[in-house]
């Protein structure tokens, strides 16, 4: 008789000899990494931005990823047109959700997340429309920068509404594509649609499971991603608000909104409410100075396994040869530096911290995981599912022969069949490890009078910035992504 753990090591070794020699995803993201919190900013864009030409699923991944290093290496066109072609990617997702440009042939849902186009999300875009209004602002052209402030906000405004629209479609594309793998493999009546529902939300409810999640996740299914828990400041991005309702206040525009918004999300930062303050008083600011720190680099996905709680669905544990799930979690990056000043005209001035980053990435992240998790535990009960249904059917099949004596060629073709959805089931079982990931960890701002000889110093701990200023209210930005990297400087003046 045929050894059905053989046959199933062969087919995965053939499978890991295909992918041999590839560069994965991860790979990329870890050296990509190293050159930006390195400093090394230019070797940090060949690699991406080689990919993103090739246009594939990731491409707006790898375009912001090249964006970014093509941003703190003051290539200011080069970063422009690779946040122009991310940008076309996502009015392109605005038409049709990344879960419907998938084919209905392709099971996509069945394989995992990764199998989808990037569509980053909220964050993604405010970031995007922020670094264009900078670079705009930085070479003069106020009309182009202020059209990116009112896009950014535009996406903030419509952050809620988007993040329930792909999870609607995703739910959608689920249903659809677990029901036609059934009907492929054979099971056409094998679980209904209400019985994966069950199912899952079985798993999801197993305190074994669930405090798995909150250990390696830090994931809490009763909240974490309820869209309906979340109050406005837990996905606004306080940054871009800021910046925002200075820009308004230093060229005559309406700043009122942005400025009382933001004064709102950081009651306790103190630039936020002097320039709220001195605005509602109708104050115009002279040789004014704000800055800008964008500190560290935002949380990384990587990938925790986890094996299905099999306890749960008694009937296929005999039958089962794979039953594993992967979901992504974050890994938290250090600070660039543990104190940031000013002197300015002899004054030295703390920075005050003005948007938690990490934070709104992990909102985002906890909203997409509240699909993800569903998602996974529900492909990896149908495949579970399928892989039970033929053990069942090759048991019968052997007994059967067994009464009538000799072998069984049902048997047999039945247990490859099954070594077969095993062996793909582990294939496509990965985490979707896709994120811009050269976004700041937390930013912080400093406003000062400009001194006489327009001399400021900015500390990095003890790493001195040397910035000098002409006459008029400037709007000054600083990256640093990592404790050895070089900041990045980029200063806009307005006369």
């Amino acid at each position: 008789m045929m050894n059905i753990s053989r046959s199933l090591g062969a087919i995965l070794i053939a499978s890991s000899l295909s992918l041999a020699g590839c560069r994965t995803t991860k790979d990329v993201l870890d050296d990509y990494e190293k050159d930006i919190s390195s400093g090394n900013y230019a070797a940090a864009v060949p690699e991406v931005t080689e990919i993103a030409e090739k246009q594939d699923d990731s491409q707006q991944m790898w375009r912001l990823l090249s964006a970014s290093a093509k941003f703190m290496s003051d290539d200011r066109s080069g970063a422009l047109q690779q946040f122009d072609a991310a940008e076309d990617v996502f009015k392109k997702n605005d038409l049709r959700s990344v879960f419907s440009q998938v084919g209905q042939g392709t099971l996509a849902m069945i394989t995992n997340d990764k199998s989808f186009p990037y569509d980053g999300g909220g964050q993604d875009r405010i970031f995007t429309c922020l670094y264009r209004f900078i670079d705009f602002a930085c070479d003069g052209d106020s009309e182009y920068a202020r059209v990116e402030l009112n896009r950014a906000a535009q996406y903030q405004a419509n952050w809620l509404y988007d993040r329930r629209r792909e999870t609607a479609a995703a739910a959608e594309k689920l249903e659809s594509d677990a029901a036609s793998y059934q009907r492929q493999q054979g099971q056409p009546n094998a679980m209904s649609s209400s019985e994966r529902r069950s199912q899952s939300s079985a798993v999801m409810n197993d305190a074994s499971f669930a405090a798995q999640l909150r250990a390696n996740c830090e994931y809490d299914v009763a909240t974490s991603g309820n869209m309906d828990l979340l109050s406005k400041k837990d996905y606004s991005n306080s940054y871009m608000f800021h910046v925002a309702g200075v820009f308004r206040w230093i060229n005559d525009d309406d700043p009122m909104n942005m400025l009382r918004d933001v004064a709102e999300f950081v009651p306790g930062n103190p630039v936020v409410a002097l320039d709220y303050a001195e605005m509602s008083r109708e104050m115009r600011p002279r040789d004014q100075v704000w800055i800008w720190v964008e500190d560290g680099l935002c949380p990384c996905r990587e990938e925790w396994r986890i094996d299905l709680p099999l306890i749960l669905l008694p009937y296929a544990n005999r039958y089962v040869m794979y039953a594993g799930m992967a979901f992504p979690k974050l890994r938290k990056r250090s600070h660039a530096a543990s104190s940031w000043s000013v002197l300015a005209g002899g004054n030295s001035t703390s920075f005050a911290e003005l948007a938690d980053v990490d934070s709104l990435v992990r909102t985002e992240f906890d909203v997409y995981m509240r699909g993800a998790i569903f998602r996974e535990i529900t492909r990896t009960i149908v495949k579970v599912g399928v892989q039970a249904a033929l053990g069942a059917a090759a048991e019968a099949a052997n007994r059967r022969q067994e009464k009538k004596g000799g072998g069984s060629r049902d048997y047999l073709s039945l247990k490859i069949a099954q070594a077969g959805v095993a062996a793909w089931a582990l294939s496509t079982t990965g985490a979707d490890l896709r994120s811009w990931t050269a976004l700041p960890k937390s930013v912080k701002v400093a406003r000062v009078t400009r001194p006489k000889d327009g001399k400021v110093v900015v500390y990095a701990d003890a790493q001195p910035i040397e910035i000098t200023l002409p006459k008029g209210n400037s709007m000054v930005f600083i990256r640093k992504p990592g404790p050895m990297a070089m900041p990045v400087v980029k200063t806009a003046v307005f006369k």
